[in-house]
């Protein structure tokens, strides 16, 4: 029987090494992520009037970004998931809440009562074994107006992507990026809410060039699926475990 996804992803050899080498550059990327999720973050104190929000993150990598958002939002809740045991021990150590976890389902949140106002990744779902089931999890684990949303997501028809992969050689890591379609996260929020977007944003490589990537998304050239990241917000205003409207 072969290796489950989640302990590919959780090898410390796995690489995710950009071919771009320059640090500048990859800090223009760190900054436009840093931007999207605190666009996320103050929408929902703006909208609920509340700071004391209750933070999930999954894949937090090197911990760069959690921890400049728990110092950016320090009446905020953070938790972080992560499948690689290395980096949970590093955060661990500083004293942030992050866990290590080892299944594709969320449902272990139920057996502590945690509940998220609002959930988010960058570039981890197309990894799931079964993507649709993984973020049907989390959706669960939101709170009555939570919001999810995921950022960077390669996808089927992300042939910028594919290219990439190719060239690294990283296909025993990507081996799930078929499986993202527009449609069937489409199919999966209308069980659960009205409130939801799916598009395509700016890929990896174009947010390194801030003077370029400004031209390519006044040209709407982040929008076109061939060649960048899908992402997927949804709000979840009430449910039942069964996504139909209280």
């Amino acid at each position: 029987m072969g290796k489950s996804n989640v302990d590919i992803q959780a090898s410390d050899e796995v690489s995710y090494d950009s071919l771009l080498k320059s640090p500048a550059l990859h800090q223009n990327r760190k900054d436009y992520s840093m931007q999207q999720i605190i666009s996320v973050i103050d929408e929902v104190i703006k909208r609920t009037g509340k700071k004391e929000l209750h933070v999930l993150e999954l894949g937090f990598g090197d911990g760069k970004r959690f921890k400049e958002l728990c110092r950016i939002y320090p009446e905020a809740v953070f938790v972080g998931l992560e499948v690689r045991e290395k980096p949970v021990g590093n955060m661990v150590a500083l004293g942030y809440d992050c866990r290590l976890v080892e299944t594709e389902k969320f449902d272990f949140f139920f057996d502590t009562g945690e509940t998220f106002d609002i959930i988010y990744g960058f570039g981890v779902i197309h990894h799931m074994s079964d993507p649709y089931k993984s973020f049907e999890s989390l959706i669960k684990l939101l709170k009555p107006g939570g919001v999810i949303q995921f950022f960077g997501e390669h996808h089927k028809y992300d042939l910028l992507s594919h290219l990439y992969t190719t060239i690294k050689g990283n296909w025993l890591y990507e081996k799930n990026v078929s499986k993202v379609k527009r449609r069937g996260f489409k199919k999966l929020l209308e069980q659960y809410t009205a409130v939801y977007r799916i598009g395509y944003d700016n890929n990896g490589f174009t947010v390194c060039f801030k003077r370029f990537n400004k031209i390519y998304c006044r040209l709407k050239l982040h929008r076109v699926p061939l060649w960048n990241c899908m992402t997927i917000f949804a709000r979840i205003d009430k449910k039942d475990n069964n996504g139909s409207d209280n």
